[in-house]
């Protein structure tokens, strides 16, 4: 991110959406550090896409570098 750049914001029903988990389990793997915190602005928590790509980026990496 460069210091002019915001990274976009998701809500949590982007991210539940996203990643197609429940609420539950998206608090659960929050919880247990599986998964990025949100950060609380007022009732609302957000994640910035970036960390969604990043978490993403490191379970999903061996698989997509995997070859038969």
């Amino acid at each position: 991110m460069t210091p002019n750049s915001c990274p976009l914001l998701l809500k949590k029903a982007d991210v539940i959406k996203r990643l197609d988990l429940s609420a539950r389990a998206l608090e659960v793997m929050v919880k247990a550090g599986t998964f990025p915190p949100p950060v609380r602005m007022g009732k609302f928590v957000f994640w910035s896409q970036l960390a969604l790509e990043n978490w993403m980026t490191r379970k999903f990496g061996p698989q997509e570098a995997w070859r038969p």
